[in-house]
């Protein structure tokens, strides 16, 4: 089955041929509890000896649940949150799959790094549920700029790709990626102290505007893009959302990165 998985430190996103979905990327440490209760997408996980929180779960009942912030997906949460996606998402034995990078790291070596954490035969427990899956194949993809597969246009396009610890800023021109325009901010909604939308669009506004020109053509894509745009639209008053197509649907633009994963694992691996 081919997956394309969006990784982030906030949510985990997954799109392939059974739909989309998402869930909290939080992981923690295991605790013994005297009363189980439900807590949403709460997740007790056992992997390789390990036991621990996933999810809801772990914000709540673990002293150090949440996410590794950073600009690359090359450590073991990311794998953690790729593995619980595909065990949550199907009951396939084996996977193919795109996962994302931050432009400033989509390097030949961090890239490297991912493939050889994900290639494999893994067993997990969730929930009480063992599965054992091979993922057979592993591509990754530059985040952001990838979005904009999942609605391809023409033309010089902009897109602003908003996460949790950064912001990936991509420049395609008829689909094709241009590298001298494209970069990704040290920052995310996450990790800014007074989660000040305007503020945040100026300070994309003055990382990007050497570059690029006020009436670009320019999308919104993540988990806070529907609140962005209104902020981002006084610097750039063409933006609007980037509403990825799956399956013959529009999604919320928070898919748009594993839908464009989703394309890219269908054209590499379909048709080899």
């Amino acid at each position: 089955m081919i997956v394309g998985i969006d990784a982030g430190n906030s949510e985990v996103k997954v799109a392939g041929p059974l739909g989309v979905d998402k869930f909290c990327a939080a992981i923690g440490e295991y605790q013994e509890r005297n009363l189980v209760s439900d807590h949403g997408d709460g997740m007790v996980w056992e992997y390789e000896g390990k036991k621990g929180f996933a999810g809801t779960l772990a914000l709540i009942e673990s002293d150090f649940g949440g996410s590794i912030m950073g600009d690359s997906k090359a450590h073991e949460d990311a794998k953690m949150r790729v593995l619980l996606a595909l065990h949550r998402y199907a009951n396939s034995t084996t996977y193919e799959i795109v996962v994302g990078q931050p432009i400033s790291k989509h390097t030949p070596e961090e890239k490297e790094v991912i493939k050889k954490m994900l290639i494999g035969t893994h067993t997990l427990t969730v929930n009480g549920v063992t599965k054992t899956f091979t993922i057979t194949r592993c591509e990754v993809a530059a985040e952001g700029a990838t979005a904009l597969l999942s609605h391809p246009s023409p033309g010089l396009l902009r897109v602003i790709d908003v996460g949790s610890a950064t912001v990936n800023c991509a420049t395609l021109l008829d689909m094709r990626y241009v590298n001298r325009d494209s970069e990704t901010l040290p920052f995310g909604f996450n990790t800014i102290r007074n989660r000040d939308l305007r503020e945040l669009a100026r300070g994309i506004y003055t990382r990007v505007s050497k570059r690029w020109k006020r009436h670009d053509e320019l999308f919104l894509a993540g988990g806070v893009a529907e609140k962005l745009l209104e902020p981002i639209r006084e610097y750039f008053p063409k933006a609007q959302l980037l509403y990825p197509i799956h399956n013959n649907q529009y999604h919320e633009p928070i898919y748009a990165n594993a839908v464009g994963f989703y394309v890219v694992g269908r054209k590499l691996y379909e048709y080899r």
